[in-house]
């Protein structure tokens, strides 16, 4: 059996003997077999500007599955997910793929430098490919980002995963 595979089991007996017995809250359990298992974590995430300026910063609470989705973004153009029209070409430090939205193709790029489980840096690039304008048409849709990502230590009590704030202000819940 996996390790997501018993930590899922885990929490299904938990619920189970919450629900039979009367016992604590079930959030309660839930949070406890958490902590356990996979302590909540403390990232700061950065997003940069021009010259590694840092233009907006978060603080995430994370679990496994999110502090692993840090580096898997997703593109999306004007609120709509880029649907895969490739499976991802993955390279040791990253992914390549094309995907589309409205008709339109794009191609995807995402690297990661640094240490995963530390602090790291995400470059993720969407490009519009096959544009032919006319002299009344928008530019192509052309996107860069960075991201810097810096584990600060475990999550101050009362957050919970996915919890957010920015600096110096109290968490938004998930």
């Amino acid at each position: 059996m996996s390790r997501a595979a018993g930590k899922v089991l885990s929490v299904l007996t938990l619920l189970g003997l919450a629900a039979c017995n009367g016992g604590p809250a079930t959030e309660t359990l839930i949070a406890a077999r958490q902590q356990a298992i996979d302590p909540p974590q403390l990232w700061r995430l950065e997003v940069m500007g021009g010259a590694g300026a840092v233009r907006s910063a978060v603080y995430v609470c994370a679990d496994t599955p999110l502090r692993e989705a840090f580096a898997r973004t997703r593109a999306e153009v004007n609120g709509k997910p880029c649907q895969d029209t490739t499976s991802p070409l993955v390279k040791p430090n990253g992914w390549v793929l094309r995907c589309v939205v409205d008709g339109r193709p794009f191609a995807v790029s995402s690297t990661t430098t640094g240490d995963l489980e530390r602090d790291f840096r995400l470059n993720f690039g969407l490009t519009q490919l096959y544009y032919y304008p006319t002299p009344n048409d928008p530019a192509p849709t052309t996107v860069r980002q960075s991201r810097h990502f810096l584990y600060m230590g475990a999550c101050p009590a009362g957050w919970r995963i996915g919890d957010q704030a920015k600096p110096g202000r109290r968490p938004h819940p998930a």
